[in-house]
């Protein structure tokens, strides 16, 4: 079954990944000092990859998550050195993906409220 992605769609699934990735960034910067801790990421684009083969019943089609699925995975990131006491958080790597990612929640924030603000005006709302 192929299933059509909506605007608003499309806008919760990726605030709903900003807001994982907030998460996993957050608990990452508070372990940084545990021994043996492990830093996490939040991927999206090879769950969407494989979402999009699997999915595909046409080569002109394209699929998105099935409805229920969350259209990312958290693993642990490889990413930087193993420190002494086998943490492997980067700080500064850290702190980076955290502007990032902030950036990405105001945008897809301010995204949704034009959508919404579109929805207000077609309904007869504020002109």
């Amino acid at each position: 079954m192929i299933m059509q992605i909506t605007p608003m769609t499309a806008l919760e699934q990726g605030l709903n990944r900003s807001m994982a990735a907030q998460n996993a960034i957050a608990q990452n910067i508070a372990n940084v000092d545990t021994p043996d801790y492990k830093a996490k990421k939040v991927l999206f684009e090879d769950v969407l990859d494989s979402k999009m083969q699997a999915n595909r019943t046409n080569p002109k089609h394209l699929s998105f998550t099935s409805a229920g699925e969350p259209g990312f995975r958290i693993v642990n990131d490889s990413f930087g050195s193993v420190q002494n006491n086998g943490n492997n958080v980067d700080l500064e790597h850290e702190m980076s993906e955290l502007a990032q990612n902030q950036l990405l929640y105001q945008t897809l924030s301010q995204a949704a409220s034009d959508q919404f603000q579109k929805f207000n005006i077609v309904l007869g709302g504020a002109r």
